[in-house]
């Protein structure tokens, strides 16, 4: 039972099937323009959907055989065989090392003067506002920028509603507001504790409702 209340993480594969991208078509269109600008850059708030879009543009490459990369600077080193790739996603580019700043400085410019590959990066900041070195900033501006805006409320909602259907899931509509207003905010994890409420409802042989939702919120607060 501790491990179903703890498993709060989203379980489907991003892919840009399943982003909702009706403020944000835009950036969709261009990612999967294989004749468009090769270098871009995505900004936003944090849950907003960047991260799903450079893995679901890696996994995009990847069924078209290009090889790809999808590199997190939050969490790694940017490595040098990172070049070698056709297709490189660096998320969270705010939070680039010193010696990682150089290093993707260096494969902006072997992929531009290649003219070959494609870059994409994403950051919370707009290209001018990173605290990255100044020519870096530079490049990070250079090709498209696009803000990926939020979801709002109504979307999110939507995004439950739909989910719970594909899972045939019943589900009251105060349910869904509960979440919404007591849950992290970003659409993965609200998907993810969806697909814990189902696990844990068939456990305890229980229906979904907003009190069975708040002791699993609880329970997982206490663990936490």
């Amino acid at each position: 039972m501790d491990q179903l209340v703890l498993d709060l993480t989203p379980t489907p594969l991003p892919g840009f099937d399943n982003f909702l991208a009706e403020r944000n078509r835009e950036i969709i269109s261009a990612l999967t323009d294989t004749g468009g600008e090769r270098f871009v850059y995505l900004w936003g708030e944090p849950g907003c959907g960047k991260t799903h879009l450079l893995q679901s543009w890696i996994a995009h490459a990847e069924r078209t055989g290009r090889a790809s990369i999808y590199l997190d600077a939050k969490q790694e080193h940017l490595p040098d065989f990172a070049r070698e790739a056709s297709f490189i996603a660096v998320d969270h580019v705010d939070d680039l090392a010193p010696d990682d700043q150089i290093t993707l400085f260096s494969i902006y410019n072997s992929l531009k003067e290649s003219g070959e590959g494609r870059l994409l990066m994403a950051g919370r900041l707009p290209p001018m506002r990173l605290p990255v070195r100044d020519d870096l900033r530079t490049r990070l501006g250079w090709g498209l920028v696009f803000q990926v805006k939020a979801l709002s409320d109504q979307d999110k909602l939507a995004a439950l509603k739909q989910h719970a259907a594909e899972r045939q899931l019943s589900i009251p509509d105060d349910v869904f507001r509960y979440l919404l207003t007591h849950w992290r905010r970003d659409l993965g994890s609200l998907l993810g504790v969806l697909d814990t409420l189902d696990r844990y409802s068939l456990a305890l042989q229980r229906p979904i409702t907003v009190p069975l939702v708040k002791t699993l919120l609880q329970t997982t607060r206490s663990e936490s």
